[in-house]
């Protein structure tokens, strides 16, 4: 287990990733110690081979004394280019180690998370920016922290060096670093804290360019020719955040610069004040190039790679921090528990003077709604958009648990039934089904994966007159539906509909619920297509979700409802009858229903 639910801290940058991959997380760890000290050992080989190169010419050393100093040169030359091939190497084995861990218990926690995160848009953005980066997101955290311990070892080590020979200079050196040092740790948060900001804005302007070039949108960009517009407004967008970022930004790099000229006066400093004892002998030319290699490495560790390795560091932990609120969100019990292979024995369903608000509103969706359903009865929940039908079935379904009043279910509260067995109690098809570009049998075993029946596909097949259709197809069954898969195969809406609730037939459920999954289609093809469903459960219960009222009005009992409320219920006759709510609805929509056809039959 990667996430955690606890406190995260700096050593966790470099414990995750010895979780997700614990051998690679070690070689990588000792190949940085190792190359940290590198620099060090290149200035003392590099000024030992100077002195010996003199020493050759001065005819006070053999030529072959240099043998040594040129192995070693080459040795940590060739070191360098190694470490960077293998670091690549080990990087790309990390990365699917992560993609097989950490990535997989990501998605499963926010599969587990509690509904009301989905629709809350603080929290979406949270999830966002913790899973967006989540393949490489440990790999670089791990790795900067390692090149972070390296630039220490190295500054330290480099330090050493100059403190031996010119202990000022190393003084100097560090105190004039100490501002590099404070601006680079908190340029990091700075940065990490910007970019939070503009996520939203970036958001919005990647959606436009899928707009802008998507294959969803094309009839109507071409049609309408919005491109140009849509185009100007996304690049608005992401020159806003541009400017955002690029302002901090240059704030940090001025003060970093001013720190950095110290340093490098530094530097230039203390080379002139040694020309004059290795021109005097005092000191060696190996020596003294040591010593300026030493300042060199150092100050352009100080000005460059040190800033912006505490800058990381500090952004990282940033991230960690949000993991932390990301590993603290509720989750549902048994959210990716498979449904129960056990039947339910359906009897009753009662809600009992329920109420609802969504959570961070104030204005309640249900009040006070009373309504019972029995088996094998035909149920219609109607009303204008925003009535409350829709959240009826999240909370039936469990996707909010947090209402007030009782829902029964065979005379037991919804709240004591698992995830696992609402699963096999209800079955909906919604309005925004999901189309998923997979074979025809695959969108069809989505609502049911324990089919293993071919003759279940078949019936459903048959009762929503899909015959003709997957007979037409290439593959039949087989065939792979939208563009992904070269040989993909698109289908109509109404097709696509059918696919849909051909999955809330194949699922065992005793109640199936439509929740407007036929909205697209005209009145007259809905009420056809409801009709025929109706026909297809017949022995089940079922309850049809809509504002059109010809579509519904077969069923057995309508609950009308109206600011959250259910404010009339009944049969058609009895509803019509009582001149209510119901009525008034049903008068107002009764001209989407005729047929035009037979007025000019009529005429003529």
């Amino acid at each position: 287990m990667i996430l955690e639910k606890r406190k995260y801290g700096a050593f966790d940058l470099i414990r995750l990733a010895f979780k997700v991959a614990p051998m690679l997380a070690a070689i990588m760890l000792l190949m940085r110690l190792i190359a940290a000290l590198t620099p060090a050992i290149l200035v003392i080989v590099t000024a030992n081979f100077i002195d010996i190169s003199v020493a050759v010419l001065n005819g006070d050393a053999l030529p072959a004394q240099m043998r040594l100093p040129i192995l070693l040169l080459g040795g940590l030359t060739s070191f360098g280019w190694f470490l960077t091939v293998f670091d690549k190497y080990l990087r790309s084995k990390f990365l699917i180690a992560t993609r097989l861990t950490y990535r997989v218990e990501l998605i499963e926690k926010r599969a587990r998370l509690q509904y009301r995160y989905i629709e809350d848009q603080d929290t979406y953005d949270l999830i966002k920016r913790i899973a967006t980066p989540a393949d490489t997101q440990i790999i670089d955290q791990y790795q900067n922290s390692t090149r972070l311990l390296d630039v220490i070892i190295q500054v330290v080590s480099l330090l050493g060096i100059l403190l031996v020979n010119v202990w000022w200079a190393a003084i100097a050196l560090l105190v004039f670093a100490i501002p590099i040092f404070y601006v680079g740790a908190k340029a990091g948060k700075t940065i990490y804290a910007v970019d939070r900001d503009v996520s939203k804005t970036e958001r919005k302007a990647y959606y436009l360019t899928e707009v802008c070039s998507g294959r969803e949108p094309a009839l109507e960009r071409t049609l309408f020719a919005y491109g140009p517009k849509m185009t100007d407004e996304l690049w608005h967008r992401f020159e806003v955040a541009r400017i955002q970022k690029q302002k901090i930004r240059r704030k940090i790099e001025t003060k970093m610069t001013l720190s950095g000229m110290l340093v490098s006066l530094t530097v230039a400093t203390v080379a002139i004040i040694l020309l004059q004892p290795v021109a005097t002998g005092v000191i060696s030319l190996g020596l003294f190039v040591s010593i300026v290699m030493a300042c060199l490495s150092l100050s352009t560790i100080l000005i460059g790679l040190l800033p912006n390795q505490l800058a990381n560091f500090a952004q990282h932990l940033e991230y960690l921090k949000e993991l932390e609120k990301f590993c603290h969100l509720e989750e549902t019990a048994d959210a990716l528990a498979t449904r129960c292979n056990q039947g339910f024995d359906f009897k009753k369903l009662e809600l009992k003077n329920v109420c609802f608000t969504y959570p961070g509103t104030e204005k309640a969706i249900l009040n006070n709604v009373n309504l019972t359903i029995l088996p094998s009865k035909h149920y219609a929940f109607v009303g204008v958009n925003g009535a409350g039908k829709t959240t009826i079935i999240k909370l039936l379904t469990g996707q909010y648990q947090d209402y007030e009043g009782e829902i029964l279910i065979n005379g037991q509260e919804l709240k004591a039934y698992s995830a696992a067995r609402l699963k096999t109690i209800f079955s909906v098809a919604y309005q925004d089904f999901a189309k998923y570009e997979i074979s025809v049998k695959e969108n069809m075993l989505v609502g049911n994966l324990d089919a293993t029946s071919d003759e279940e596909i078949a019936e459903a097949i048959r009762l929503l007159e899909l015959d003709e259709m997957v007979d037409k197809l290439p593959k039949g069954l087989a065939t792979m539906l939208g563009k992904i898969a070269a040989d993909g195969v698109d289908i109509s809406g109404g097709q696509w509909q059918r696919i849909a609730l051909a999955r809330s037939i194949i699922n065992q459920a005793p109640i199936k619920i439509l929740d407007e999954p036929t909205a697209a289609l005209d009145p007259i093809s809905e009420s056809n297509l409801y009709a025929q469903f109706e026909k297809i459960i017949a022995d089940k219960t079922s309850i049809f979700i809509s504002h059109r009222l010809g579509s519904i009005k077969l069923a057995d009992e309508i609950f009308v409802f109206d600011e959250g409320s259910v404010v009339e219920n009944g049969d058609h006759e009895t509803l019509m009858a009582k001149k209510g709510v119901y009525a008034k609805m049903y008068e107002s929509q009764l001209e989407w229903y005729q047929n035009p056809s037979c007025e000019v039959q009529e005429n003529g």
